[in-house]
C-alpha cells in the first residue's frame, strides 16, 4: 500500500514539473544555452572574484558591482543570516518571471543556471562570463524578498 501511495505521488509531481515547465514556468536554461547578457562560466580559468553577502535586513552587500565585457566573474555569496534567501541574475523581464515563478510555487528549490539557493550560514559560488555591456540585476525571489527590495545591480562595461 505504502509503494503505491508513493508511485502515485512520484506520477502526479512529474506530471505537475512537466506541466510547470511547459507552461513555461520554469527559468531553467542548460548550460549549452546563452542569456542576452552572458552565460555560465567555465569551471577554470582566471576570473574575478567578488564576495556578495545575502542579509536578513532583506539587501546584498554590496548592492552594486561593476564588471568588464567578456570577463568571468565568480560569485562567492554567503548568506550571513537565519533567513533562506536566493541570489539569481538577469535582466528585469527575467526577474519579473522568476518573481512570479517564486509567488506561485513557494519553497522552490533553486537549479537555474543562473541562480543559487543560499539556506541560512552558507556559501555557495555562481560563475557567470558577461558578453554584452549593459545592466542586470541579482535579487532574492523567496517570498517577500524581491518587494522588500532584495535587488542589487550588475554594471556591465
Amino acid at each position: 500500500m505504502k509503494a503505491a501511495s508513493a508511485l502515485t505521488a512520484g506520477v502526479m509531481l512529474a506530471m505537475w514539473t512537466g506541466a510547470t515547465l511547459g507552461a513555461g514556468m520554469n527559468m531553467q536554461k542548460s548550460g549549452g544555452e546563452h542569456f542576452d547578457f552572458g552565460h555560465p562560466g567555465p569551471g577554470s580559468g582566471p576570473v574575478h572574484v567578488i564576495h556578495i553577502r545575502a542579509l536578513d535586513t532583506l539587501r546584498f552587500d554590496p548592492s552594486r558591482i561593476v564588471v568588464t565585457r567578456g570577463e568571468t566573474v565568480k560569485f562567492v555569496v554567503t548568506n550571513v543570516g537565519r533567513l533562506a534567501h536566493e541570489f539569481v541574475i538577469g535582466d528585469a523581464a527575467e526577474q519579473a518571471a522568476h518573481e512570479k515563478e517564486m509567488q506561485t510555487m513557494p519553497g522552490r528549490s533553486m537549479h537555474d543556471v543562473n541562480g543559487i539557493s543560499l539556506p541560512p550560514g552558507h556559501t555557495r559560488d555562481l560563475v557567470w562570463t558577461f558578453t554584452r555591456d549593459g545592466t542586470v540585476e541579482y535579487a532574492c525571489h523567496v517570498p517577500g524578498h524581491f518587494a522588500a527590495g532584495m535587488v542589487g545591480k550588475i554594471i556591465i562595461k
